[in-house]
């Protein structure tokens, strides 16, 4: 019997949200999944049908994303969920490689992930992404700077201030995903938690989301625009220190590690080897995101329409991306840039080849490694080595990229 990808309707909603719920313990998508896929038309369901059984599905996404101040939209995927009596059948493959296609067909150059496998995701061609950073602070490594004037407890009256404050954070923020008002999204804060905002002119201008649990404090999201803002969210997170023994907190990056007291979480997980002895712990370290450029050419089509600078650069060079998902000319191509600015996609002597596999390109694009370390590591080539700063200076972001959607 053929297995047939299609979309997820109602009468199969239930089978997949069993399916789902089989994998991912506590999700109780059930409760809440059927009603939110209506509402939010950038989302949808596919599934992998053996005749009438639905063997295996996915959810996937369609994001504007900020790709180093030029905003891009990328295609996601999510809730990959396999029947446990048909894995290792090349289900989960096959439904990647239908969404690689559907996000083509879609415009898409770019799509993104949360890696249930690391190592399955990189053969697919994803690249590492978003690092996920995981504090366990003293509420006293919060500095207090004597002020929180203009910090009030937010209540729904508040959403579309929060959401604002949000977008005006991701205009601003590489890798950033855009948010949009719909009741779900514009709930979503005060279903996990309570929120404190600083709140000046009517405007909300950085919160925090926070959840007790016990003896720690979970901040879920926080988010400010001025220096005056983070610095009265400090005062109020060190004045918990009576209440809470850590604050827990997840962040795509290490500003954390300049801004509190001490970073130290108390945690003995270091070991001794010579000749370093006695680290102190501060973090904990994960994957977050992973991403996969699905036709390069094209996105650097795409970032040419739309004036994206590649640095302050002027030469030609020529890339050789291995993939076997792309065709030949999306993933050889020439390119001109002048002053940073691509200028000619049409064959000319260029100054310099660059090689390199796909996952490596993905993380170089999004800013997650730089050129001159893939160099280093062997894991790009260069056929004129003299090139490589200014290779590197193409694709300088303005830091790693942050995502902070969950999907």
């Amino acid at each position: 019997m053929l297995n047939e990808i299609k979309a997820i309707t109602h009468s199969t909603y239930e089978s997949f949200c069993t399916l789902a719920n089989g994998a991912f313990p506590g999700l109780n998508a059930d409760q809440w999944l059927k009603d939110h896929i209506e509402e939010t038309p950038s989302e949808s369901l596919y599934g992998m049908f053996k005749g009438s059984h639905l063997v295996a599905g996915m959810r996937t996404f369609m994001f504007e994303m900020n790709l180093n101040q030029t905003t891009i939209s990328v295609g996601g995927v999510g809730m990959l969920a396999v029947d446990v009596l048909h894995k290792k059948e090349g289900n989960a493959f096959q439904l990647v490689n239908y969404f690689y296609e559907l996000n083509k067909s879609q415009g898409h150059h770019l799509v993104m992930l949360y890696p249930f496998n690391v190592s399955f995701y990189k053969k697919m061609g994803f690249g590492i992404g978003t690092h996920v950073y995981q504090y366990y602070l003293h509420p006293t490594a919060f500095q207090d700077y004597s002020r929180k004037d203009h910090l009030t407890q937010l209540s729904r009256k508040d959403r579309f201030l929060i959401l604002d404050c949000y977008n005006r954070v991701y205009q601003n923020t590489h890798g950033m995903t855009k948010r949009f008002p719909t009741e779900r999204e514009l709930n979503r804060p005060f279903n996990f938690g309570r929120v404190v905002g600083f709140k000046r002119n009517d405007q909300v201008l950085g919160y925090v989301l926070y959840e007790p649990k016990g003896k720690d404090l979970y901040i879920h999201e926080l988010f400010f625009e001025t220096s005056e803002v983070i610095e009265e969210i400090s005062t109020f997170l060190h004045q918990q220190s009576d209440q809470f023994q850590r604050i827990i907190i997840n962040s795509n990056n290490d500003d954390f590690l300049h801004f509190v007291r001490s970073p130290e979480s108390g945690m003995n997980t270091m070991l001794d080897t010579a000749p370093s002895v006695d680290n102190k712990h501060m973090v904990n370290l994960g994957v977050g995101v992973m991403y996969r450029v699905i036709d390069c050419k094209g996105l650097f089509v795409e970032l040419s329409e739309k004036n994206h600078p590649f640095g302050n650069v002027s030469l030609t060079v020529q890339f050789e991306i291995q993939d076997e998902l792309q065709s030949d000319d999306s993933k050889n191509f020439t390119v001109t840039f002048s002053d940073g600015t691509i200028t000619s996609f049409h064959e000319h002597p260029v100054d310099t080849v660059v090689k390199m596999e796909t996952p490596e390109f993905s993380s170089m694009i999004m800013g997650a490694v730089n050129f001159r370390t893939l160099y280093k590591w062997g894991k790009a080539k260069l056929s004129n080595p003299e090139y490589v700063p200014h290779i590197n200076n193409l694709f300088q972001t303005e830091g790693r990229p942050m995502c902070t959607k969950a999907f």
